[in-house]
């Protein structure tokens, strides 16, 4: 039984195989479309209920942001994934913090 020498396992790309670390751009929209229609139907409950969603959602959301402003990982998402993932990754995190704020927000105006 043999093992890599410490030398070689330091000596290793850390961003090897980003991409798999990563949530597909597919499931991302769907998280979007699901925190949206969740959202939508706990506004139509109680005016607050969207608020609940939104704290795990903005944690989700920081974590996905983390990774990309990281000085290794980022580059390393970029590198592997394109500009436009990142864009997108930005877009639909950028939905999933305003939706349930503009619900609870629409739900709570209105005057019935």
């Amino acid at each position: 039984m043999t093992s890599f020498p410490l030398a070689l396992l330091l000596a290793l790309p850390v961003h090897a195989g980003v991409a798999e670390r990563e949530p597909p751009m597919a499931e991302l929209w769907l998280f979007v479309i699901g925190i949206a229609a969740l959202s939508w139907v706990m506004a139509c409950r109680r005016w607050w209920l969207p608020l609940a969603v939104w704290l795990p959602t903005a944690l989700f959301v920081a974590s996905l942001i983390a990774d990309f402003a990281d000085p290794v990982i980022g580059p390393a998402v970029r590198e592997e994934l394109g500009l436009a993932y990142v864009l997108q990754a930005d877009l639909a995190g950028a939905l999933l913090l305003v939706v349930p704020l503009m619900l609870a927000n629409i739900r709570f105006s209105r005057k019935d």
